[in-house]
């Protein structure tokens, strides 16, 4: 079995040795995602770049990892786990909603008959009316970062004109950060 075009080109820049200017020719990604450090040559990201083919740069790619090990550690700065001090507030909101949705619908249709009209959780809801556990947390918190950056680094690209170079795109908004806190820090360069 063959395996996809477009897998061929993700699995050979996961792996940990570097994508030079004459490794380029035979791949027939459109996408190309870096999963190790520096997995790319300037040369060959360029041709890449002539040849159309987005390269999403290690320093997003891999940024997940360093993320995640971010919640770790706040999490164990605190010593508390995620979700900790919400859970029970968020159990009894969930409650609240479904027992608010359940006296509306019965004050519309049934007179306001308490009982009347039954309101029941689905399986998904009454699954995470309890809270979300802390790999929930973690995966969503992930996924809220994940998303942002990706959107500040496309906005870069679109504001600078980069075409497909992410890789200066995220290194402009890494500057901007580092900007913005220096600022704030009252640091002048």
């Amino acid at each position: 079995m063959r395996p996809l075009p477009w897998a061929v080109g993700i699995l050979n820049w996961l792996c940990n040795y570097q994508m030079v200017k004459t490794s380029t020719s035979g791949s027939p990604s459109t996408v190309v995602a870096e999963g190790a450090n520096g997995p790319t040559t300037i040369a060959a990201e360029k041709i890449l770049m002539e040849r159309n083919i987005m390269v999403i740069p290690d320093l997003f790619a891999n940024a997940g990892g360093v993320t995640v090990s971010y919640f770790e550690w706040l999490k164990n700065l605190n010593h508390v786990s995620y979700g900790r001090l919400t859970w029970k507030h968020e159990e009894d909101s969930n409650n609240h909603l479904l027992d608010s949705v359940q006296r509306s619908l019965e004050a519309k249709f049934s007179g306001g008959r308490a009982g009347s009209i039954p309101i029941t959780a689905t399986p998904a809801f009454s699954a995470r009316i309890a809270g979300a556990s802390e790999k929930d947390i973690v995966n969503s918190g992930l996924e809220y970062t994940m998303e942002r950056s990706a959107k500040q680094i496309m906005r870069a690209v679109r504001e600078y004109n980069l075409g497909l170079d992410l890789r200066t795109a995220a290194y402009v908004c890494a500057l901007q950060k580092i900007y913005t806190v220096y600022l704030a820090a009252g640091i002048t360069l």
